[in-house]
């Protein structure tokens, strides 16, 4: 149960920070083999590609754990505490059934004929590697909606007692 725990608390930070800090090794290398060695990495640039796209999809998901995204608080500002938690309902489960969607059309996407057959240019590597960062992405963001719906009607319940 403890690992379980730690994995909910810390599997996006840490697979975010493991590849950026890839990203920035590649960079790095492929920087110093350019202008150092006079001959660049080939594949070092299409890696990095594939390490952000996953990266960015991975930080999605753990700035809705942490509930760090964007957004205009203008008009929620303007209501009282207890209409603002009805509201962040609302929200949540607006942008739950966005990503549950999103989920199932990328999974539809990946499993065409026409891209489950790719290969990417310089590595070789299976095109729906790249693309299932977007259903894996949505799909842990979808669990931390989730657990924020639950955190905000946990809240709601303990102020009506």
């Amino acid at each position: 149960m403890a690992i379980l725990k730690w994995l909910d608390q810390n599997i996006e930070k840490m697979l975010v920070s493991m590849l950026l800090a890839a990203i920035v090794l590649l960079i790095f290398a492929n920087v110093i083999m350019r202008y150092v060695m006079n001959a660049s990495l080939s594949w070092g640039e299409e890696l990095t590609l594939w390490f952000f796209v996953w990266f960015v999809w991975l930080a999605v998901s753990y700035a809705f754990q942490n509930r760090e995204h964007v957004r205009i608080t203008v008009l929620r500002d303007l209501l009282s505490e207890r209409v603002r938690l009805y509201a962040d309902i609302v929200i949540d489960l607006l942008v739950l059934a966005f990503l549950v969607m999103l989920t199932i059309e990328c999974v539809k996407l990946i499993m065409l004929p026409f891209v489950a057959s790719q290969n990417s240019v310089v590595l070789g590597l299976p095109i729906p590697i790249l693309y299932a960062s977007a259903p894996v992405g949505a799909a842990l963001s979808s669990i931390r909606v989730v657990q924020n719906l639950i955190r905000t009607v946990r809240t709601i319940s303990a102020h009506k007692t």
